[in-house]
């Protein structure tokens, strides 16, 4: 039956082949649309190296502290080392958990020992545990040590990006490089990842206590310098470690801090959740933030919907004679109504694979700044960094899943209320059309 079906459908694009090109364009750019925004949120929150665990990841990225007595009286950052050191670092529960230096490190220069030759790099202060949360690929040797660490040894990890642009190779543990006149002994190269991977991407990896007075910045007891990423052993151990941040938060607040008490706003929050973020000082409305996402696929998926639909009751209204016909000799209208159906989706179909197709070229042609349009807030890219797309990101069944599944809802908007208006037509007026 469904080959005859296919059959049916091959033979209506060869006899239409107009109608049918059109048709299979206008899905074909209805669903790049949709597509596009189901492979930017894919690439967001799916488990891409090197930050694959995101299923299990927990973000702190900030913390509010509000006057006790004047609630307009506010002031927000990143964490206190402090905090990660007396909340974080002794959460129980958890695999790992680890502190990045947002504001310790930055966008730097890097350059041999001998060399006056400079390159930007971006550089990332983290700490031993940043290497079992984020499942980076070494190349050449292995992160610092928890040794090392304690020190505050100068060695670094850099990506294999940065190793041949200044060693010509990959294999340079052991080698020295400077850093803003600040010289590190190479430890590991990874393999380089994606800025798409924010929260993990960096060209450069130095342990946080490497710079002098990491542990120093302090306001309210609460404000500082670092965002944290917690890995769960499992994502149903998330309730109890939001439990032990809610007690840890309530014993802080019983204790004066320059008037301020300490406001987290449901963090820390499941990795696919800082993506809805809109500031720092307000708790995520997930029910209006669903329905707002809603209202933009219903119109992006309705709009073309409706165009569609028109263009099918043209050519229900020329296949009325064949209809009447069919149904002269017997056929039911649940079995014309079931073949209908199926001619579209398969035209469907193919205008889905063309949005794909198209949306795919879309992400890879503008992705310097198109994956940068959910981000609360979007900056510049850093000096000689660009945004790479890998296979991994676009080439998952989850993506094939949500073609197909977009495809089957365009289908139904646009072919059902058509077919249904054609098949009750009484016999007589349908065979009639032909004259």
């Amino acid at each position: 039956m469904i080959r005859t079906y296919f059959n049916q459908a091959f033979h209506l694009i060869r006899q239409n082949p107009l109608f049918s090109g059109f048709y299979i364009l206008g899905t074909g750019l209805a669903i790049s649309m949709v597509m596009l925004l189901v492979v930017i949120y894919y690439i967001k929150v799916a488990g891409i190296y090197p930050e694959t665990n995101r299923a299990r990841m927990m973000v702190i990225s900030d913390v509010h502290m509000q006057s006790v007595d004047n609630s307009n009286s506010n002031s927000t950052g990143l964490i206190a080392y402090n905090i990660v050191k007396d909340l974080f670092y002794n959460l129980k529960g958890t695999e790992a958990v680890s502190a990045i230096g947002t504001y310790v490190a930055g966008d730097g220069y890097a350059q041999l020992p001998s060399s006056k030759h400079r390159i930007p790099v971006v550089q990332k202060a983290v700490d031993v545990a940043f290497w079992k949360v984020f499942d980076f690929d070494f190349v050449d040797g292995a992160p610092f040590s928890e040794s090392d660490f304690a020190s505050g040894i100068h060695h670094i990890v850099i990506s294999e990006e940065v190793a041949q642009r200044i060693f010509n190779t990959s294999k340079v543990v052991g080698k020295y490089l400077t850093i803003d006149f600040v010289e590190y002994k190479i430890c590991g190269v990874v393999k380089t990842p994606s800025y798409a991977t924010e929260l993990s991407y960096a060209q450069v990896w130095i342990p946080y206590t490497c710079f002098p007075g990491y542990d120093k910045y302090n306001q309210y007891d609460a404000l500082g310098a670092y965002e944290v990423v917690i890995l769960a052993r499992s994502s149903s151990d998330f309730d109890s470690i939001k439990a032990q941040v809610d007690e840890f938060t309530r014993k802080f607040n019983a204790i004066s801090h320059d008037g301020y008490k300490l406001l987290w706003h449901g963090q820390p929050y499941a990795y696919w959740k800082t993506l809805f973020r809109v500031d720092s000082m307000t708790d995520l409305d997930f029910m209006k933030i669903f329905r707002q996402i809603g209202a933009v696929l219903l119109m992006l998926l309705l709009v073309p919907a409706l165009n569609l639909s028109g263009m099918i009751s043209g050519r229900m209204e020329k296949r009325l004679p064949e209809i009447g016909v069919r149904k002269a000799f017997g056929a039911t209208s649940c079995v014309l109504f079931s073949q209908i159906i199926w001619e579209n989706l398969i035209l469907t179909v193919i205008g889905g694979c063309l949005g794909l197709i198209i949306s795919y070229g879309m992400v890879l042609l503008s992705k310097n700044w198109l994956l940068t349009l959910l981000d609360d807030n979007v900056t510049a890219l850093p000096d000689g960094v660009g945004v790479s797309i890998t296979p991994q990101m676009l080439f998952s069944p989850v993506l094939f899943m949500a073609a197909f599944l977009i495809c089957v809802m365009i289908n139904l908007f646009s072919a059902v209320i058509p077919a249904y208006l054609s098949l009750r037509k009484d016999i007589v007026y349908s065979i009639n059309k032909q004259k």
